[in-house]
């Protein structure tokens, strides 16, 4: 991606988080995959995407699913080195370039 912006017309076929690196069961795989989708498509602005409510929303969902001690972290450029509980890590991508990190301790 070195710098070319993305073409809105791919953006919205990458509308849904491409999953980088997990631990998580599939069932489980596939409901934070919505619940990170849905949470980030709520706050989005015309200026761009609401970090601070959409990690709020995505860790206050998770929380109320798979019971409490959930982090998330989201942005553009960032690096990581977690310890996490086994079968609750999840590192994806949306639309490309905006990396999401969601993890059990």
């Amino acid at each position: 991606m070195a710098g070319r912006p993305i073409p809105n017309s791919l953006k919205k076929q990458m509308q849904k988080a491409t999953v980088k690196h997990t631990d998580m069961p599939n069932e489980m795989k596939t409901e934070v995959v919505d619940i990170i989708a849905g949470s980030i498509d709520k706050f989005t602005l015309p200026t761009g995407v609401n970090f601070e409510g959409a990690t709020r929303a995505i860790k206050d969902a998770l929380d109320k699913s798979y019971g409490f001690n959930w982090h998330c972290a989201m942005g553009k450029g960032f690096c990581f080195d977690v310890t996490a509980q086994n079968g609750t890590l999840m590192h994806c991508y949306y639309q490309g370039e905006l990396a999401i990190l969601v993890y059990k301790c």
